[in-house]
């Protein structure tokens, strides 16, 4: 009595001291992912940051890791094979096998380069992470196998001495373990290889040369050569570095675009499928601006260039692609930083696990206590949320390219699911398919997008600054057709005759009209101006790459077309979406993909939250005195894979995307003039001077 009285008290002293260190090693504010960040102990993003720079060599590991790791999995499946066999013999047919067999020995032999040649890498980064004071899935595997491999080394050196019913081995367990992990890191490294291939067919679309023309050659073959006259335009080839702004390039049929530039002689279609996503060629002819990288399907450009080399939007898009990829938005790190405490909280839950089967547990005692210390160490791993917003960004990156817009960041895309309101700019208006008059307004476009809005229960806003004497001054001449074209829309609000300082103050109204709360009144009625904006409801800018920075400072969400604007000291923040020129209804496309994007994440996130919270209840052990149930240490890492793979399924949804797809293209295909727009609403009209000039900040 004395002797169980002494061991019962060893038992919880040894279990109050591991959950002290676990919560002073891990939880402690050194030791959690937000002080490793300030000191800069968190390295493990900036690495990866520089080697999607040369995408040929990242193809190339990749390949070769995931050729590796192809390899370790068939091996362990090999020798994993043969152990799980004797195992289901020992179970259900013990006499049908000679005894040699039948010694946990030969299971060891087979398992321990399962762990140690196999799963190498996966206790390499749990070590790696306890170093670091940082809990990660890996972290958790490397101590489940662990655990499990050493008792059933114990079962085969000192059998004899273990309690009767507590000799079985798990080897069969670990194998299987390492053998499912492997596998998720090859579906993981896939969608890497992916990506990476699809963005480095995107870099190779680049040519690396162009034919300059001069300025008299052109002038002597007329303002618009003639089909004729082509074949004696050849132009001097150059190499890409010569490529200069101002230069006038030709481009023929069936070549691809060196730089960035406005038409100034020819007609032509252009294949812009791999930059934007666009299915169908587009018509390009003076006045457009048209793409590097982009192949003229049929007809001839002369342009001149605007940007070239470095400084083309294809050459930009491959520089945010990568911080795209890598980027970590906040939602992301607040994921982090509760998978770090779930993850030492399920050390805790293994630790007094294993004590309280050890005190109050039924024979055999230790075999139950190994067997639910494991459980809970396999099954309960958050690795499903900590997959969610990494997987779903990527995927919906990708999905976005294909269809014609561009999320530049993790956290661009969880603002622009939050976005409430919309102001269009009067440059991102122009219609480009009529390059005799560039003061025209695209009503169709509009009209699509205000009705596409609408449906998303998004505001809409055309800010008008063409009837101002600037305006006028700078060509912009198309107030009355953008007061018409907002009319027939039916957006819910035009303000005109607005200076650009006055788009600035229109955005600041909006934001502080959005953001008013049933709490933000004072007891006598008067409302609360010093609260801050809501977070739930953004207000997103769109303009021309070149267009109101001083606006689109303001903005909480910035869009622009076509190129990406020159970076310069007063401009500080990039855009959150690209569109292509003229793709109005790319706005909507991105809100609602960015929308289903966070569904997704919420689906995953809560999945993880209710099966991590149920299958810590079941392999704990808990309902054993109540029904008699407990987990079979092979159910766990089982339990587990199907865990980690059901989210993978959830987010590669967002690659096919049917029924939006189907929406898209039908909004895109029917008839203006079948839209709801202006039966649904009119636009309130306001006149800048009808403004309250009420103080602002910065205004």
């Amino acid at each position: 009595m004395g002797i169980d009285i002494f061991l019962a008290i060893v038992d919880l002293v040894v279990a109050c001291a591991a959950t002290w260190f676990i919560i002073w090693f891990f939880l402690m504010p050194s030791g959690t992912p937000a002080a490793q960040q300030r000191t800069g102990e968190d390295e493990d993003e900036e690495p990866a940051r520089d080697t999607w720079t040369d995408m040929g060599h990242r193809i190339d590991g990749l390949d070769a890791e995931r050729h590796h790791l192809i390899r370790l999995a068939i091996t362990g499946l090999i020798l994993t094979a043969p152990v799980l066999v004797l195992d289901l013999f020992d179970r259900f047919a013990p006499d049908a096998l000679p005894s040699w067999l039948t010694s946990p020995w030969i299971q060891a032999i087979l398992i321990t380069p399962v762990l140690f040649y196999c799963g190498r890498g996966i206790i390499l980064d749990g070590w790696n992470a306890m170093k670091k004071r940082r809990c990660t899935p890996n972290l958790l595997a490397t101590l489940a196998t662990g655990i499990a491999y050493l008792y059933s080394l114990a079962t085969c050196v000192a059998g004899s001495l273990l309690p009767e019913g507590s000799r079985s081995p798990y080897f069969d367990v670990v194998g299987v373990v390492i053998s499912l992990l492997l596998l998720a890191r090859i579906l993981e490294v896939r969608t890497h290889s992916f990506l990476a291939r699809s963005y480095e067919f995107l870099a190779r679309t680049q040519p690396g040369s162009g034919r300059l023309v001069d300025q008299a050659e052109l002038r002597g073959k007329g303002d618009e050569p003639g089909r004729e006259s082509w074949s004696s335009l050849t132009g001097r080839q150059v190499a890409q570095d010569d490529i200069a702004a101002g230069n006038l390039l030709l481009t023929r049929q069936g070549e691809r675009l060196a730089a960035d530039g406005q038409v100034v002689a020819g007609f032509a279609s252009v294949d812009e499928h791999e930059l934007t996503g666009t299915a169908a060629p587009l018509s390009y002819g003076p006045g457009d601006h048209v793409l590097a990288s982009t192949k003229l399907v049929e007809g001839n450009l002369v342009i001149k260039v605007e940007a070239a080399g470095g400084d083309t939007y294809v050459s930009k898009l491959m520089q945010i692609i990568p911080d795209a990829l890598t980027g970590r938005s906040p939602a992301m790190h607040t994921v982090d930083r509760r998978i770090h405490t779930s993850i030492a909280c399920i050390l805790i839950a293994a630790v007094w696990t294993l004590m309280v089967w050890l005190l109050f547990g039924s024979q055999p005692i230790l075999a139950h206590a190994v067997a639910s210390t494991f459980c809970v160490l396999a099954i309960a791993s958050p690795t499903a949320a900590a997959m969610a917003i990494p997987l779903a960004f990527r995927t919906t990156l990708n999905t976005g390219i294909q269809n014609g817009v561009l999320f530049t960041s993790p956290g661009s895309m969880s603002r622009l699911s939050r976005v409430a309101a919309v102001a269009m700019d009067d440059s991102a208006l122009v219609d480009r398919s009529d390059p005799s008059d560039r003061t025209q307004v695209d009503e169709e476009a509009l009209i699509r997008a205000s009705t596409h809005l609408r449906s998303l229960k998004v505001t809409s806003l055309v800010l008008d600054g063409t009837k101002t004497e600037a305006g006028a001054a700078q060509g912009r001449g198309a107030g009355a057709h953008i007061e018409r074209a907002a009319r027939v829309a039916g957006v819910d609000m035009l303000v005109t005759q607005l200076t650009d300082a006055r788009k600035a103050y229109c955005l600041e109204r909006l934001i502080h009209d959005l953001g008013k709360r049933p709490d933000d009144l004072r007891s006598d009625g008067s409302e609360d101006t010093g609260r801050t904006p809501d977070p739930d409801r953004l207000v997103a800018m769109a303009a021309g790459s070149r267009n109101q920075p001083e606006a689109m400072e303001r903005a909480q969400v910035r869009i622009t077309f076509g190129t990406l604007p020159e970076q310069t000291s007063d401009q500080v923040s990039e855009p959150d979406l690209i569109l292509r020129n003229g793709d109005l209804d790319g706005i909507a496309r991105a809100i609602e993909l960015s929308r289903t994007t966070k569904r997704i994440v919420r689906q995953n996130l809560t999945w993880s939250t209710v099966y991590n919270i149920v299958a810590l209840v079941i392999a704990s052990g808990v309902l054993y005195p109540l029904f008699g149930w407990m987990l079979n240490p092979m159910i766990a890492p089982v339990a587990a894979a199907i865990a980690a793979i059901l989210p993978m399924v959830n987010a590669h949804r967002l690659h096919r995307l049917h029924r939006l797809r189907r929406r898209w293209r039908g909004l895109a295909q029917i008839d203006t003039d079948y839209l709801p727009t202006v039966a649904a609403r009119r636009p309130r009209i306001i006149v800048d001077s009808q403004w309250s000039p009420g103080s602002t900040r910065g205004r």
